[in-house]
């Protein structure tokens, strides 16, 4: 699982706290994903919510569905908690984490594939609920990306993964390593992507930054399509 150790998650950090970012522009197809991972091409995903208010659950559910246009997956929310997706809101301090696509069928039946942190501004809940359902149907950190341009001040971000609690093999873990180009399938790195991390100017060594996002860019939405296309429409 390519993810932020739950318990650590939301420490404020340079790496989490949200900045406004400008809007997406309609470019190349990018994006990268796991090839173990990926559902099934048009199979439905059912999903579960629970320990968290119908009012949350309406939240979490409207924005996951922000993802459906660009899937030939079907979601489906069940009432019981045995969904193929199974995500907690409970509110116990375990921030936020998901298994990546179907590698959720690895974990126990009893136990959430995924944990939203509730308690977050609405922004960057936003960006969580979005950025997590993305590992959810398959998607990895495009910080990741074998061709990402991002030169990190290794001693500087190891810095801010001490203020989250993680220690150097976990921030080599999810923010620093590569990911194999073997085990994935991928387009061109897109720094604007839901599933890449705010990286500041001075946790680089060129200074250049990674501002936070809110929104599925049009190269998330054009990659996931490209991963699960729609199906065509009948000809006459």
């Amino acid at each position: 699982m390519l993810t932020i150790p739950a318990t650590n998650l939301h420490t404020r950090s340079a790496l989490t706290d949200p900045e406004i970012n400008p809007p997406a522009s309609v470019r190349h197809t990018r994006g990268i994903a796991s090839t173990r991972y990926l559902w099934p091409q048009h199979s439905t995903i059912t999903i579960s919510l629970f320990d968290m208010p119908e009012k949350a659950k309406d939240y979490v559910k409207k924005n996951i569905n922000l993802w459906q246009p660009y899937t030939n997956l079907k979601f489906k929310f069940i009432e019981t908690n045995d969904g193929d997706i199974r995500i907690s809101g409970k509110n116990d301090g375990t921030g936020s984490y998901s298994a990546v696509g179907t590698e959720a069928k690895e974990y126990p039946k009893d136990s959430p594939t995924m944990h939203i942190d509730l308690v977050q501004t609405a922004d960057m809940l936003n960006h969580t609920i979005r950025h997590e359902f993305g590992h959810a149907l398959g998607l990895e950190h495009e910080h990741q990306h074998p061709d990402h341009t991002i030169n990190w001040d290794k001693d500087k971000v190891h810095e801010e993964g001490k203020k989250l609690g993680l220690s150097k093999a976990e921030v080599y873990k999810n923010i620093q390593d590569t990911l194999d180009p073997n085990l994935t399938t991928r387009s061109a790195y897109d720094p604007k992507s839901i599933m890449h991390y705010k990286t500041p100017a001075w946790v680089t060594t060129d200074g250049n930054e990674v501002p936070f996002t809110e929104d599925l860019s049009e190269e998330d939405k054009a990659f996931m399509m490209s991963i699960y296309p729609p199906e065509e429409p009948a000809t006459a």
